[in-house]
């Protein structure tokens, strides 16, 4: 797949939602909130595990607060941790942030974590970038599958979050997407009976030329929850549907955005004296959303002026020289492109169905002991189809179990915070991919569509240059990992690991946390067309590595625990995986070519981070700063089996205020400097965008004929295309006595080159959202 790039477009959303809920009981005392102490891994907000210290904000109640400070996760470390007593840069988005906002997507919730963005490019946003690269997804602590560009995250199901900087520490482990990761954390059933309706209703404001009226877009939710009759369990039950349709309608019925979402949790309290609580969720989910193919021929002509150089390419075959689609584009002059443009044709889909399902064990035999086990299971199916042509067949089977061991006690004269453990982890994966003919640029996006919208079809416009692949699933065509397409396959892994962290209190104020994982692979995988194809692909692959990080924290007792610094370094290792699910890859023996083999270097991925931080609580605690500083570094071994490394160095702030329940403003901003580390890589028509135009032909006369190209620029350090190298995010909030209030949100984004040679690019951009509410007793809108 070669990215394109989205024409920037200015869209203005007016979107409103209406709550209504059954009164649940409020805390109306002061708030207050317990952390573990310096040496302490503590666990949640109900245990005596450990000596707690006390965050309170005098009047705010809880589930109103949207600051950090006011919430623990055990979403970095493994043990529940405040801010203050975490020794790296994350953030925390409460559930009052995530109501009060509105935040329902990916798209919204970076705009309060730095560091954090939500890229227009090819695919689906189904997980940010952080520092520049892709990060992984958690649930309540537990990784899920690979699921770039494919399953939209559920909110359906979420109570809050946590964005973290950088890989999983030695108890969670990491994927190979390292730029960070987000932990979801799944709604708690309550022991008050309550029952929220939510209605969501938007629409985009008309403009932009022809076809481009509003239309009405609508989701709708009932959450409901109670203990059973015994008191000592409560469930809880969320539904939730969407049925919209989108801005790229007039491609055709393929470009809706749908989906049906059910999520079911239970939850059993010890009975008296005991010492066993058990947690359970399930998820199913199905959706029908498109993938954001965007614009095809970017310029910054189109960019900034929405002029688009059109012309269609004549069906000329394969270009013997180049190995790609022959022929170039002769447009000299530039037409304005309709604003809701786009490579997706009526015949597209891209459909999901997942299922999800967890279940932690936690029991405390002692005051200072606890033993807890968690276990997840998820099942992917995804079937996606476009025209132009790419097709994605995919299976994902994920079972993770981990058995943790947390315990406190005093060494040495030094009180020590133990978690040690094991987790066993299989992944099997079934993906069948096809886009040898995926060349993009030959389609004119300023034809009208016709009566049943856009219909790009390369078997149908371009049979000379058309690579015939084999059958799979659906009666779709498919290319084989023989012919150089390792996305096809059907492979196992096996990811046993062993894993040990201890947090060390060094006098009153300083405290070292050290953690150490060994990770085990063995992994199997097999061409899935062998049979159609008359090969025997298929490889075994066991190997070993040995993850650390470490981490030093300074708490000066003058400061009465209000500011800590910390310093930390981590040295992680994962397993690359193909872009049809994360599937472990197979490719040419390079001694023998008729033989598929897989590469042992897919299963040494490194990623480092070196980072120096500050966290205080300020203003009787109702304000809260977190600083960093960070260098943070990746390697990933390419199809082609040359190693592309990144690196990522800059700087962060990140500020929350609350004084009381009324007001609320968020402010972060991030400096960051990512770039290929004297590497490069692909991208859409090889080493320049001219090379697809004719001599003195496209943007500023400086097509230079060459033609599609599989070439890649030398090794150097490139900035990362899509990326901004400054970014500030603020918001700001008031409600009146009376219930009603409003609030404002911005975000600047520094400009942003398009493609390695920086021939185009995306300038300075800023986003302005005014929302009004109403917020009573009973229901809010």
């Amino acid at each position: 797949m070669q990215p394109s790039l989205l024409r920037r477009a200015a869209l203005l959303a007016a979107a409103s939602y209406a709550v209504f809920s059954a009164p649940a009981a409020h805390v109306s005392a002061a708030a207050a909130t317990a952390y573990p102490s310096a040496h302490g891994g503590g666990l949640d907000a109900a245990d005596d595990f450990v000596q707690l210290d006390r965050f309170e904000v005098a009047g705010l109640p809880l589930d109103d607060s949207i600051n950090p400070l006011v919430r623990a996760s055990e979403g970095l470390f493994g043990d529940m941790r405040g801010p203050l007593d975490t020794p790296r840069s994350a953030s925390t988005i409460t559930q009052a942030l995530l109501r009060e906002r509105g935040i329902g997507g990916v798209h919204e919730f970076t705009a309060y974590a730095p560091g954090t963005a939500a890229n227009s490019s090819y695919g689906k946003l189904t997980s940010p970038r952080i520092r520049g690269d892709n990060a992984e997804t958690f649930v309540n602590g537990q990784r899920i599958s690979y699921n770039r560009f494919g399953v939209f995250p559920s909110f359906n199901g979420v109570e809050s979050l946590d964005v973290v900087r950088a890989p999983g520490s030695a108890i969670y482990g990491s994927g190979f997407m390292t730029g960070g990761y987000v932990n979801y954390v799944t709604k708690r059933p309550q022991f008050t009976p309550q029952t929220t309706l939510t209605l969501r209703v938007g629409t985009w404001v008309p403009g932009g030329g022809s076809g481009s009226s509003s239309w009405l877009n609508g989701s709708w939710q009932i959450d409901t929850s109670a203990p059973t009759p015994s008191g000592r369990s409560a469930w809880r039950i969320s539904y939730e549907g969407k049925y919209d349709k989108t801005f790229f309608r007039r491609a055709g019925p393929g470009a809706r955005d749908d989906r049906q979402d059910l999520f079911l949790a239970w939850t059993q309290n010890p009975r008296a004296g005991g010492a066993l609580t058990l947690d359970a969720n399930l998820q199913v989910l199905w959706q029908a959303a498109p993938q954001l193919l965007g614009v095809n021929r970017p310029s910054q002509e189109l960019i900034d002026h929405g002029l688009y150089y059109g012309g269609t390419l004549p069906d000329l075959g394969i270009n013997p020289d180049t190995g790609a689609i022959a022929g170039t584009l002769t447009a000299q002059t530039p037409v304005r492109l309709r604003r809701d443009a786009t490579l997706l044709s009526a015949e597209d889909f891209s459909n999901a169905t997942l299922a999800r399902a967890q279940f932690i064990a936690t029991s405390r035999p002692g005051a200072s002991r606890k033993f807890v086990n968690r276990t997840l299971t998820e099942f992917v199916h995804r079937r996606r189809y476009h025209t132009d042509e790419y097709a994605e067949y995919v299976e994902q089977l994920m079972i993770e179990n981990r058995s943790e061991w947390h315990a406190q006690f005093d060494l040495g004269g030094l009180a020590h915070a133990l978690i040690a453990g094991g987790t066993l982890r299989y992944e099997e994966n079934k993906s069948y991919k096809n886009y040898f003919n995926e060349y993009i640029f030959q389609y004119d996006l300023s034809a009208p569509p016709g009566p049943d919208g856009n219909s790009y079809n390369h078997p149908r416009d371009y049979p000379s240059s058309y690579l015939q692949g084999y059958p799979g699933p659906g009666g779709r065509l498919f290319f084989p990992a023989s012919f150089g397409n390792p996305e096809t396959g059907h492979s196992r892994l096996w990811n046993p690991a062993l894993f040990a962290q201890d947090d060390v209190q060094i006098g009153d104020s300083l405290a070292l946390l050290t953690g150490l994982r060994l990770d085990g692979f063995v992994a199997e995988t097999r061409d899935l067309l062998d049979e159609a194809v008359g090969t025997d692909w298929h490889d075994k692959h066991s190997s070993s590595e040995l993850s650390w990080n470490a981490s030093l924290r300074y708490k000066p007792r003058a400061l009465d625990e209000r500011v800590s610094f910390y310093a930390t370094y981590q040295r992680a290792y994962a397993v690359s995986g193909n872009s049809g699910g994360g599937g472990i890859m197979l490719k040419a023996d390079p001694s023998d070519p008729t033989r598929g083999v897989i590469d042992a270097s897919n299963f040494s991925n490194l990623s480092e981070l070196a980072e120096l931080g500050a966290k205080l609580a300020l203003r009787d605690n109702a304000l809260y700063l977190g600083l960093a500083l960070f260098d943070q570094r990746r390697g990933q071994l390419e199809r082609g089996g040359r190693l592309q490394k990144r690196k990522a160095r800059g700087a962060e702030v990140e500020l929350v205020y609350q004084p009381h329940a009324r007001l609320s403003s968020t402010l972060n901003l991030a400096l960051t400097d990512a770039r290929f580390d004297h590497s490069s890589a692909s991208q859409s028509s090889g080493s320049s965008i001219y090379n697809i135009y004719a001599e003195g032909a496209g943007p500023g006369g400086l097509g230079n004929g060459r033609g599609f190209t599989w070439d890649k620029l030398p090794p150097a350090d490139y900035r990362l295309p899509g990326h901004s190298r400054l970014v500030v995010n603020a918001s700001s909030s008031y409600q009146l006595k009376s219930g009603f209030g409003a609030g404002l949100g911005a975000s600047w984004h520094s400009q942003q080159p398009g493609n390695l040679r920086r021939e185009y690019h995306i300038p300075e951009q800023l986003f302005l959202d005014l929302f009004f509410f109403y917020r009573g007793p009973k229901w809010s809108a």
